[in-house]
C-alpha cells in the first residue's frame, strides 16, 4: 500500500476565510500554467472550479474553453472540511482522494491539512504518481495557496 501524502500549513486568517479562498477563489491562486491539463499543450487553463456542494464537480476550463473534469465533491462543510475525488487528466475510474481540513488555531490563524490518498487505484504506477504529486502539492498548497491567503 502506498502511503498518503499529507501537507500541513498554518495560514494567517480565520478558517472560514481560508476555506473560501481554497474553494471559491481557487482560480485566483491555482497555477494554471503548470498544474492543469491544459499545461500539457503548453497553454494555461482559463479557470479551475470547485462547485461548492456535495456532488459538485471539480473541473478545469481549458485554454480553448472546453471542460476537463478533475473530480467530484464528496464532503463539504464550510470553514471545516472539503473532500473530493481527484483525477485531473484521467478518467474517474482512476480517481484518488483529496481531503482538506481547516482547523482553528485561533481567530486569526488556521491550520490547513491536505491529505491525498487512494494511490492503490494506480497499481504499478502508484509510487511514481505519488512522488509527482508530493512535490506538486508543496508548490500548489505550500507556495501558491499560502501566498493567496497571506
Amino acid at each position: 500500500m502506498t502511503s498518503p501524502i499529507i501537507k500541513t500549513i498554518d495560514v494567517p486568517c480565520a478558517a472560514d476565510r481560508a476555506f473560501d479562498i481554497f474553494v471559491t477563489r481557487i482560480a485566483t491562486w491555482w497555477p494554471m500554467d503548470r498544474h492543469a491539463v491544459s499545461a500539457a499543450t503548453e497553454k494555461a487553463a482559463l479557470a479551475v472550479t470547485i462547485e461548492p456542494h456535495v456532488g459538485g464537480a471539480v473541473y478545469e476550463t481549458m485554454y480553448d474553453g472546453t471542460r476537463s473534469d478533475w473530480g467530484k465533491v464528496l464532503e463539504f462543510e464550510v470553514g471545516r472540511n472539503l473532500a473530493m475525488t481527484w483525477h485531473p487528466g484521467s478518467n474517474a475510474d482512476s480517481a484518488t482522494r483529496v481531503d482538506v481540513q481547516f482547523d482553528v488555531i485561533n481567530e486569526a490563524k488556521t491550520r490547513v491539512t491536505l491529505t491525498h490518498s487512494g494511490w492503490e487505484v494506480w497499481a504499478d504506477e502508484a509510487h511514481a504518481k505519488r512522488e509527482n504529486y508530493d512535490s506538486g502539492w508543496d508548490f500548489v498548497l505550500g507556495e501558491r495557496y499560502a501566498a493567496a491567503v497571506a
